[in-house]
């Protein structure tokens, strides 16, 4: 999630917030996450993820759904 935030801020950034829910166990043969941007602000990205578990045949499976607030950082000297 940080760095789909990134994408739309910037590399200055930090994790303001994060909640995950686990909704079920991830069986499989990997783990795919797919995360992207819902909201943005100059000093501010609401970001969610969804994480499922892939099994053998490519079917995926929802297991997790995490969402973040990722803030600007302003370095001074």
């Amino acid at each position: 999630m940080t760095f789909a935030a990134g994408s739309v801020l910037g590399s200055s950034i930090v994790t303001a917030g994060f909640t995950i829910s686990y909704l079920r166990p991830a069986r499989g043969a990997l783990l795919r996450a797919r995360a992207g941007v819902d909201s943005k602000s100059r000093s501010q990205a609401l970001a969610r993820c969804d994480i499922f578990a892939v099994s053998e045949d490519g079917s995926e499976t929802l297991c997790a759904a995490a969402q973040g607030t990722v803030s600007v950082i302003t370095l001074r000297d």
